[in-house]
């Protein structure tokens, strides 16, 4: 691939790393809360702005551990954060390898993460709250989505680039 093909996918790695910073920092930011208030009732955090505005309302449903998709005692019913640690983690790492499989697994990941944000959505919208990490969330799950579909065009246009200079 030419010079200017790598520090193109240099800057979108930094981007999509970037970006799972973010998500990372909001997922542990979640889990602290969601474990504070479990501990003490009377836990007020800076994401609860109003009685519709808040965080820890949403937390607390059967929605805030294993997306409310699983039962009570199945493994998988662990909090949210959780899963958004392991993924932003995963998925930093993937981007970081700029081989097709690995590219293409994060545009993969990034559109079920996509799926999965429309979800939660949808369940904010039934409870009638507002949870501002939570739309924070669903807003770096887009950005990452769109950068990983971005350095995959990238890439794969690279491929056809060297696949024609070797027929020439």
């Amino acid at each position: 691939m030419p010079a200017a093909g790598n520090c193109a996918l240099r800057k979108f790695n930094a981007g999509i790393v970037s970006a799972c910073v973010i998500g990372l920092g909001l997922s542990y930011y979640v889990y602290v809360v969601e474990t504070k208030k479990e501990q003490d009732d009377s836990y007020e955090a800076m994401c609860d702005i109003s009685e519709t505005i808040t965080c820890t309302k949403v937390y607390a449903t059967e929605y805030g551990k294993g997306f409310g998709l699983f039962p009570k005692d199945s493994v998988f019913n662990v909090p949210n954060p959780m899963y958004g640690l392991a993924f932003y983690t995963q998925f930093a790492v993937l981007s970081m390898i700029n081989n097709y499989a690995c590219t293409a697994t994060i545009v993969v990941l990034g559109i079920l993460s996509n799926i999965c944000s429309i979800y939660l959505i949808h369940i904010l919208y039934l409870l009638k709250y507002i949870c501002v990490v939570c739309v924070s969330m669903y807003i770096v799950n887009a950005v990452i989505t769109y950068l990983a579909i971005k350095k995959f065009r990238k890439l794969t246009a690279g491929d056809t680039y060297k696949k024609k200079m070797k027929k020439s």
